[in-house]
Parts: structure tokens; sequence; C-alpha cells
């Protein structure tokens, strides 16, 4: 497994989003933006090659990403609503993502096989969310679905002003 982390902080701004591995080093820089037909990110390795690049193609409560690897689309991650929440799809990869997004932690599978598990860290120098990759190959895939999918279910509320927003809700 390849661990890895993402500061909260810089996901939830959309400025540039280092990825460390577990010793801190930095091993990746996520830059880019969405909310147009177009926008996207780009992954960058530390030497500067552009390892993948996202575009995003429907702009709708269920949209849609491009993924592009060395210039070839890999995969389109798309945006569904089911019984239990929402969950998305890695087409081309197969991949299927699902989880607890309330609470930040979910996970990417291809039928039984695990390929990432996302949850979120408090660690004493602030909160991140830590990545766990079953192969090196998927790292970067992996990175740049974090951050879209975190971006779609984003819930910045903190858990104590939530729960006094539904306390007051029940009292009107």
């Amino acid at each position: 497994m390849i661990h890895l982390y993402m500061k909260q902080d810089y996901v939830s701004i959309k400025n540039r989003i280092i990825v460390t591995d577990g010793t801190g080093k930095d091993v990746y820089l996520i830059v880019g933006k969405w909310g147009r037909i177009g926008d996207g990110l780009s992954l960058y390795a530390m030497d500067g090659n552009l390892l993948v690049e996202v575009k995003q193609t429907i702009l709708s409560v269920f949209p849609k990403f491009d993924l592009f690897v060395a210039g070839n689309k890999v995969a389109t991650i798309t945006k569904y609503q089911g019984i239990n929440g929402p969950y998305f799809k890695v087409s081309h990869l197969k991949w299927v993502i699902k989880g607890d997004f309330d609470n930040n932690h979910y996970w990417i599978k291809r039928g039984q096989e695990t390929i990432m598990e996302m949850e979120k860290a408090y660690l004493p120098y602030g909160d991140f969310y830590s990545l766990a990759i079953n192969q090196q190959k998927n790292v970067p895939v992996c990175s740049c679905i974090a951050v879209i999918v975190d971006h779609l279910t984003l819930t910045r509320m903190p858990v104590k002003t939530k729960r006094l927003k539904e306390q007051s809700i029940q009292f009107i």
C-alpha cells in the first residue's frame, strides 16, 4: 500500500494542492479549477512532469470529468445519486466509488478489489486526507479522483455548527 496525504485546507480552497508521502516529502502538485466546462486539474510530479490532466465536460448536479494520462483519455468520472447517497463511476477503468462522504471516508473498488481508501486524518499539524492506494501505477489518477470527489461531496460545515443548525430547524 502507498500512503499519501493532502492537507484539507488546500483542497477546500481549490488552490494548489501538495500531496505528500508518509515521511512528509512532497511528491505531487495539483493545480487548477473547476466550475465551467473545460476547466480542470493538472497533477505534476515535483520535477515538473505533467502526469494527469482532468477536464470537466458536463456542468450539472451530476457532472462529468475526463481523465487524461500522457494526452490519452483513460477514464470518465460521473457522479450518480443512489438510494443511500451519491456514488461515482470511473468508466473505462471499471471503478466504483462509494462510502460515507459526510464523514470523508470512501473507497474505490473494481469488483471486490480495493484500489484506494480515503479518510480524514487528524494530525498534530493539521487536518489531512489520508489516501491508501494499492499500486503505484494508480497513485496519480487516484490523487486526482480524491480531489474531484471531495469537491463534489463537499460538506465543509463543522460538525458542531451542523448539529446546531439541525437543532434550530427542529424548534422552528
